[in-house]
């Protein structure tokens, strides 16, 4: 089982995946948040990422970490998965879906997924009802008014639920809070791609502006927790207007589960 903080809620992986043990495809799978509470959930999960270092990192975790972890990992693409048909039971996108071709993205994850399949779907963000989560929301948004966004990768939904390869989308969202240390924070604002653009200065007087809201908010010594949430989305496959090959044209893997 693993002892690190997870960003998602314990009963997100179960809401998920759904049931017993299942045969997972963790796309964008990153630092490997999501897949690591998959497997601590029981399931056999494949991970798959397009970038390199991501791929490498979770493929020493694999072979390092003294549990059992995925059963693989894979550099590639949602728009071209190397797997054969219906192999998977679940496919699973953890703040990556807006980042996808729709289009492509979605026939091939139909296509991997199982008679009776589904595909998960979870974007964590931050709540601002909190009142110095208002403030430090305030603080970034004027650099950049997406930043911190309540419904960020909402918009990607849409595509799912216009899919003529998925039924009826359900939703369930998830409260979570996580203790971030003052670091975390000025850490968390400083490697958002828009803020390390900034001109140095202007960056560190955010940063400045960043502590100095956190030392005023914070207890010490006990660490801010900033709310998330978690916000889930889930439909079943339907291979009714998909067509299957023979399994002999491009890379097919061989999973071993």
């Amino acid at each position: 089982m693993s002892t690190a903080p997870s960003p998602y809620p314990a009963a997100v992986p179960g809401w998920l995946a759904g049931g017993d043990r299942r045969k997972v495809l963790d796309l964008g799978s990153g630092r490997g948040s999501l897949a690591t509470m998959l497997v601590d959930d029981g399931h056999d999960v494949v991970c798959l990422d397009q970038d390199l270092s991501a791929v490498a990192t979770l493929a020493d975790q694999a072979t390092t970490d003294p549990v059992p972890r995925w059963t693989a990992t894979i550099a590639g693409h949602a728009s071209n998965l190397p797997f054969t048909d219906r192999v998977f039971d679940v496919v699973t996108c953890a703040q990556v879906l807006h980042k996808l071709a729709p289009g492509l993205a979605l026939s091939e994850i139909a296509r991997v997924l199982r008679p009776g399949g589904v595909i998960g779907v979870v974007y964590n963000t931050r709540d601002d009802t909190v009142p110095w989560v208002k403030r430090l929301t305030r603080l970034v948004q004027e650099y950049d008014p997406s930043l911190m966004s309540g419904d960020f990768g909402h918009g990607s939904i849409a595509a799912l639920e216009e899919s003529p390869h998925f039924g009826e989308v359900t939703r369930h969202d998830f409260r979570n809070w996580i203790a971030v240390t003052r670091p975390q924070m000025l850490a968390m604002v400083a490697r958002n791609p828009t803020i390390t653009k900034l001109p140095e200065h202007e960056r560190e007087r955010l940063l400045d502006q960043v502590g100095q809201l956190y030392d005023s908010s914070a207890r010490a010594p006990e660490p801010l927790l900033l709310p998330w949430q978690a916000t889930c989305w889930r439909a079943e496959v339907d291979h009714s207007q998909i067509t299957f090959g023979d399994g002999d044209d491009g890379l097919n893997i061989a999973l071993g589960f």
